[in-house]
């Protein structure tokens, strides 16, 4: 069984009480959903392994030694902590608390205290009203939680807002137009509406679909398009890329993450790879707007 020390790196120490608690309180949450037991879930959400992962992605378009970065989201302080020691970040991350997983924040104040840095950096706040100035971030960075805030278009308004000229915001959530669901870990036809996706995870998985409801599954390549121009018109932004590109490539590798129940969805990339079709898959799903993650990249400019 995994345990606490056995996840633990050199770039985060991961504690007995974080796992517990993550077990208890999501892990066991989730285990109805997902199907996952609580302690494989717990290890997955506190795994080092994929803070680096992250860190790996966002290098593509950014340095990330030594910049100022928040992050929307905090989750339980992985992510802050791995790329603090590992990159030297001026770090800064937000978590709701009260409501939700409001026991998030706790747990990161806690993690990022045992490992010796300032649990005071886990601001109580939403990605919807961030208590920054304008233009002090060189990154902000946000994964698996623009499906879950309450206006996703202002949290993307804020993120730029809070940005720095010449700064990155990279948003990785799910596409809903793609084929997959880990938080259910049922594949389903393209989202359209949420009371379609609340109706398949009922009908076909006869999952409860309280939680599917309060998912926005608006969130897509198109739904992105169409606020960015949109907020291109009141301020200066580049959009880089919506993750087509690492999509590709992993598609061209056969590599997909084991994290959570994307294990299902890796077996199908292998399988495509040994039939050699997944160049071609990843063209098909990429012409119908349907890889996943979505990967939100824009680059603010300057005021004119």
């Amino acid at each position: 069984m995994t345990s606490a020390e056995s996840l633990s790196t050199e770039d985060c120490r991961i504690t007995e009480d974080a796992f517990t608690r993550i077990r208890d309180s999501q892990g066991a949450y989730f285990e109805p959903v997902q199907g996952l037991d609580p302690n494989q879930f717990a290890a997955d959400t506190l795994d080092p392994k994929r803070a680096l992962e992250a860190a790996t992605v966002l290098q593509r378009v950014t340095a990330l030694e030594n910049k100022c970065v928040l992050e929307i989201g905090a989750g339980c302080g992985v992510t802050h902590i791995v790329w603090s020691k590992r990159f030297g970040i001026d770090g800064t991350a937000v978590e709701p608390e009260g409501e939700g997983f409001g026991e998030s924040a706790a747990i990161a104040r806690d993690l990022i205290a045992a490992n010796g840095l300032d649990p005071g950096r886990i601001v109580g706040a939403t990605g919807e009203d961030l208590p920054f100035d304008t233009d002090h971030f060189d990154i902000v960075y946000s994964s698996n939680v623009l499906e879950h805030t309450a206006d996703p278009v202002q949290v993307l308004r804020e993120g730029l807002r809070v940005l720095k000229p010449g700064g990155i915001l990279q948003i990785v959530c799910p596409n809903y137009l793609s084929y997959f669901d880990g938080h259910y870990a049922a594949f389903h036809p393209p989202i359209l509406s949420n009371r379609f996706f609340c109706w398949w995870m009922k009908t076909i998985y006869g999952k409860d679909p309280a939680f599917a409801a309060t998912i926005r599954t608006e969130v897509n390549p198109i739904w992105a398009r169409r606020h960015l121009v949109d907020i291109a018109h009141t301020m200066p932004i580049e959009i880089i890329g919506l993750g087509q590109d690492v999509f590709r490539e992993r598609m061209r590798v056969g590599a997909v993450g084991q994290w959570m129940a994307l294990g299902k969805v890796g077996r199908l990339v292998k399988l495509a790879v040994t039939l050699k079709l997944n160049r071609l898959a990843a063209k098909l799903v990429v012409a119908l707007q349907g890889w996943t993650p979505l990967i939100i990249t824009v680059r603010k400019g300057s005021a004119p």
